[in-house]
C-alpha cells in the first residue's frame, strides 16, 4: 500500500471516453492508456485537514489474522501538489531533480553552482533508531540483513527466514529497475520493516507511529513499512515483498508513476515461489492455487468478468485512488502488469518503463513505446483478462492479427485450418455485417494426454468443460474493422459456438478467428487440427437473429 501522506498518486488523464478511437487524433490520446500522468500530494502533518486516507488492502477470501477495524473508504483530495504538479516525495519548498537512473541529473540537495553537470544522490537514511533491548523485554525482536531490518513477534522459526528474501529482492529490483543513486553519506540501502501480531505491542513502544492512518494489512512510508501476521506462509511473504517494493521505487523525489503502475508492480514482484534451493523467483505466473493461498487475485478477476464487469484497458489506467479501497483494482492492476511485463511482443517495451517513473518521462515513454499498435494491445489484453486462470501460458495464447479480406461472390468456399494447440487464429476472412455465413468443420484432434490422449471432433467433448462450453468445440469470433459502427468496446469478446456446423449473421464487419476451445493453461498438450469452410450464403439476414447449429 502506499502511504497518501508521503506522498499519493492521484490518477490524470486526458481521456475521457473509454471507447475506441474514430481519428488519429483520438488514438494519440488514447496513448495515454498506461500512461496516466500521476502527481502526489503535498506531505503534510498528521493533523491536516487535506492529508489523504491510505486504503486498505485485503485479500480475496481472507481476514486478516488480528482483530483491527477495516479501512473505511477512502477520502482522496486533489489540493495544491496536483496542480503545481509535486512528485511523490516532494516536499512543500523543497526544489527536486527529476530523477532518471538512465541519465543523471542535479538533485536538490546539491551545493554545485547552477548550470553545471551536478551528481544525484538519494534523500539520506532518516530511519529512526531504537532500543533493541528495551524492544526485547516488551517482546519484540529484530531480524536484521543487508536490506532488511525486521522487528517482530511472530514465531522466531518464521521470522529469521524474511530478511534473506528482502536482499534477494532487492537484486532482482536493481536488475529490472536499475540501480539507486548513493546518498551523500554512502551508505547500503536498506529499509525497516515491522511484522505485528499484536499491534498493542507496537503501538505501546511507539513503533506503530499514532499519525498512520488505519490500514487492513500493510502500509509503507518512505523506507519503512509496517504490515499484520498473516495467516497463510505465502502471503505473509507476499505481502511483505509487496511494501519492499514500495520503499524501494518510490525512494527518489518526484516519482510519478500512475497507480495501477505503482501497485501492479509490488503485487508482480509480490507474485513468487520459492525453489528447493531456497531461490526466489519474482514475478512468476501463479501455478497451482494450493502454492498462493491468500493470493485471490485470479479469483478476484474471474468473478468480476462473469458479472460482466470485465475492465477494459483504459478502464485499469484511469483508475483512482479512491478505487483502491476495493481489492479488485490490486487485481486488475496486478493482471495488466503482468500481462505486459510477460507477453512477447511487448515485455521488452514495458521493462523500460521502470527506469522513468519520475516527471512526465513515463508520460513519455508510455507514447514512444506502444503508440504503433495500440488497437492490438487493447484486443489483446481484453481476451487475457476474459481468459485468466492459473498457470495461463501467455506465450501459447498469443495472438498473431492479419487482417482479412471479403469472400468473392458466387465463389467456392473458403478453407482454413485450426490448430488445436493455438489461441484465437484469424481466418484470413473478412465478414460484413448483416449477411449471413455458413462455417463447417471436420477432423480430429487431441486436447489432453494423460492418462491417454483425449480425442475430440469439432463439436468438443461434452465429458468436461471449459470456459462453460464442451472441451474442443470449435468456436468463430470477429474482430471488428476499425472504423465500423460496432458498439462494443472488443468485439471479439463476442463468442459464436460452431461445432461441427453453424449458420449465422455477422453482427459486425471484421476478420473472422478461430479456436478450439480449450483453457489457456492446457494448450501445451494439444495436438493436432481441424479444417473449416466459410461460405457466404448470399442471403441478407438480421445481425440479431441467433447462429443456427445443425
Amino acid at each position: 500500500m502506499q502511504d497518501r501522506r508521503s506522498g499519493a498518486f492521484a490518477s490524470t488523464s486526458i481521456l475521457t471516453t473509454a471507447q475506441p478511437p474514430k481519428t488519429l487524433y483520438q488514438t494519440m490520446l488514447v496513448l495515454t492508456l498506461l500512461c496516466v500522468a500521476a502527481t502526489g500530494c503535498s506531505e503534510s502533518s498528521p493533523s491536516s485537514q487535506t492529508a489523504t486516507r491510505a486504503r486498505a488492502r485485503v485479500d480475496d477470501g481472507q481476514t486478516p489474522s488480528r482483530k483491527e477495524p477495516a479501512d473505511k473508504p477512502l477520502d482522496v483530495e486533489h489540493h495544491s501538489a496536483l496542480a503545481e504538479g509535486r512528485g511523490v516525495n516532494d516536499r512543500p519548498g523543497a526544489t527536486t531533480a527529476r530523477h532518471s537512473r538512465q541519465a543523471p541529473a542535479a538533485t536538490a540537495s546539491s551545493a554545485e553552482s547552477p548550470g553545471a553537470a551536478q551528481p544525484v544522490f538519494r534523500p539520506p537514511d532518516t530511519r529512526p533508531a531504537h532500543d533493541d533491548a528495551l524492544l526485547e523485554r516488551s517482546g519484540l525482536f529484530k531480524y536484521e540483513s543487508a536490506r532488511l531490518k525486521l522487528y517482530t513477534d511472530i514465531d522466531p522459526k518464521i521470522a529469521r527466514t524474511l530478511p534473506a528474501y528482502v536482499d534477494q529482492l532487492y537484486k532482482a529490483l536493481v536488475e529490472y529497475f536499475g540501480p539507486l543513486p548513493p546518498n551523500r553519506a554512502r551508505s547500503e540501502y536498506q529499509i525497516t520493516g515491522y511484522i505485528m501480531a499484536d499491534s498493542d505491542r507496537f503501538r505501546s513502544t511507539g513503533l506503530l507511529k499514532v499519525e498512520l492512518p488505519k490500514f487492513a494489512h500493510g502500509q509503507h512510508r518512505g523506507a519503512e513499512f509496517w504490515m499484520y501476521e498473516q495467516e497463510h506462509d505465502y502471503y505473509r511473504r507476499h505481502l511483505l515483498i509487496h511494501e519492499a517494493v514500495h520503499c524501494f521505487m518510490t525512494t527518489m523525489p518526484d516519482t510519478r508513476a500512475p497507480l495501477w503502475y505503482i501497485e501492479g508492480m509490488a503485487e508482480l514482484f509480490g507474485t513468487h515461489r520459492i525453489d528447493s534451493d531456497g531461490k526466489v523467483h519474482f514475478r512468476v505466473m501463479p501455478g497451482d492455487r494450493e502454492d498462493f493461498v491468500g493470493f485471490g487475485r485470479i479469483g478476484l478477476i474471474n468473478r468480476e468478468v462473469a458479472k460482466g464487469q470485465l475492465k477494459l484497458l483504459d478502464d485499469v489506467t484511469l483508475l483512482e485512488a479512491e478505487d483502491f479501497a476495493k481489492t479488485e483494482s490490486y487485481a486488475w492492476s496486478w493482471a495488466l502488469c503482468k500481462f505486459l511485463d510477460s507477453h512477447p511482443r511487448y515485455r521488452s517495451r514495458f521493462r523500460t518503463l521502470g527506469q522513468r517513473t519520475t516527471g512526465t518521462q513515463f508520460l513519455m515513454a508510455v507514447r514512444d513505446a506502444f503508440e504503433n499498435d495500440v488497437a492490438h494491445l487493447r484486443t489483446q489484453w481484453a481476451l487475457f483478462a476474459a481468459g485468466l486462470v492459473y498457470g495461463y501460458d501467455v506465450e501459447r495464447a498469443v495472438i498473431e492479427f492479419r487482417h482479412g479480406q471479403p469472400l468473392p461472390r458466387d465463389s467456392a468456399p473458403a478453407r482454413f485450418t485450426v490448430e488445436a494447440a493455438k489461441n484465437w487464429q484469424s481466418s484470413g476472412v473478412t465478414l460484413e455485417r448483416g449477411r449471413t455465413y455458413e462455417l463447417t468443420a471436420d477432423g480430429r484432434f487431441s486436447v489432453a494426454q494423460e492418462p491417454k490422449p483425449w480425442i475430440s471432433e469439432p463439436q468438443g467433448v461434452s465429458i468436461t468443460y471449459a470456459n462453460g462450453r464442451p472441451l474442443g468445440m470449435l468456436m468463430a469470433a470477429i474482430r471488428s474493422r476499425v472504423g465500423d459502427d460496432d458498439t462494443s468496446p472488443e468485439s471479439m469478446l463476442n463468442v459464436i459456438p460452431v461445432g461441427r456446423h453453424v449458420r449465422f449473421t455477422a453482427v459486425t464487419t471484421g476478420t473472422l478467428y478461430l479456436r478450439l476451445n480449450d483453457e489457456l493453461n492446457s494448450l501445451a498438450d494439444n495436438a493436432g487440427e481441424v479444417t473449416v469452410e466459410i461460405r457466404d450464403v448470399l442471403t441478407v439476414g438480421n445481425a440479431n437473429d441467433e447462429p443456427i447449429h445443425d
